[in-house]
């Protein structure tokens, strides 16, 4: 509260004014399709419904001043903050770790948790209105693997497979990202829980099929609005997906950086993206080795 009490008075800027106070679709929440079909177009809101439903929800409760807004994304970084927590402490005690962690389990989750709430490259994804998008999403990934995590730890666990497949459901409907949140459930699973891809199937082969049938909403969402968010992704203004894929390596390191020192921080970056290769060979060297490192650290 501390930390983000100077923004509740920032004003709507950039995607917002089109995504919240120029947005029709936010102005009643009975019959509840109506908030559940954002405009298209590209805006920030465009294919993705639970966003669209959560600002309309804002609007019933607090109108359009900016305050309510504010609040509401707050809540929901502290509440992806708790979600957090659990996962971490709960992971700790996982059979695999305990030994070692289970003790400092609870200031180590709570340690984790803090850094990550407070980090100040979170400011954006809190501050700049619209990307609730991002901040939701998130909260709806921590769910899914905290949902996983509790449901394995269970004597009644589909009760908790069952918030976690919900929890993906709705990231699907709020931003694209929440696509990689299936594998690495699995992955997770493998590392922490199962031990072996093989053992994590047999164990939970019908969460999994649950969880994967997540994507079908997420397709026909990106299909009905044209699969480019109005040219958002990069294609189809003179950006091949080869410079479009380069260019990821100096995002990567660049968050990274910012990850450890979080200086400067910019509202917006601008454009850019790699022209070739040779733009971003030490880049890639640092993502190609990391990745190289979490491969031999999983085979380990």
């Amino acid at each position: 509260l501390i930390a983000y009490a100077n923004s509740f008075s920032g004003p709507f800027v950039y995607d917002d004014l089109q995504s919240i106070p120029e947005n029709p679709t936010l102005r009643q929440l009975w019959p509840p399709w109506v908030a559940l079909s954002p405009p298209p177009g590209g805006a920030t809101v465009s294919g993705r419904p639970i966003l669209n439903y959560s600002l309309a929800v804002n609007r019933a409760l607090g109108g359009d001043g900016v305050q309510g807004y504010h609040a509401g994304n707050l809540m929901i970084h502290v509440l992806a903050g708790l979600a957090l927590f659990g996962l971490v402490r709960r992971t700790l005690l996982q059979p695999g770790l305990r030994g070692r962690f289970g003790a400092a389990a609870l200031p180590l989750a709570f340690t984790v948790a803090a850094l990550w709430t407070l980090h100040p490259l979170q400011t954006e994804a809190v501050t700049y209105l619209v990307q609730r998008a991002e901040s939701l999403m998130g909260l709806f990934y921590l769910l899914t693997f905290y949902g996983f995590i509790r449901g394995v730890q269970s004597d009644r666990p589909w009760r908790f497979y069952a918030l976690s497949v919900a929890a993906c459901v709705l990231g699907m409907g709020t931003k694209e990202v929440m696509v990689s949140a299936p594998p690495l459930v699995l992955l997770f699973d493998r590392t922490f829980a199962a031990g072996s891809f093989q053992a994590a199937w047999r164990q939970r082969r019908a969460y999994y099929v649950a969880l994967a049938a997540a994507w079908i909403p997420l397709v026909l969402l990106v299909a009905g609005g044209g699969g480019n968010r109005g040219g958002n992704f990069g294609f189809g203004i003179g950006i091949s997906w080869w410079d479009h894929l380069l260019t990821q390596f100096e995002a990567v390191t660049y968050y990274l950086q910012l990850s450890a020192w979080p200086h400067p921080l910019a509202f917006d970056y601008g454009t850019f993206w790699a022209r070739g290769a040779a733009d971003v060979l030490p880049q890639a060297a640092v993502v190609l080795a990391l990745a190289a490192g979490t491969l031999f650290a999983l085979w380990r």
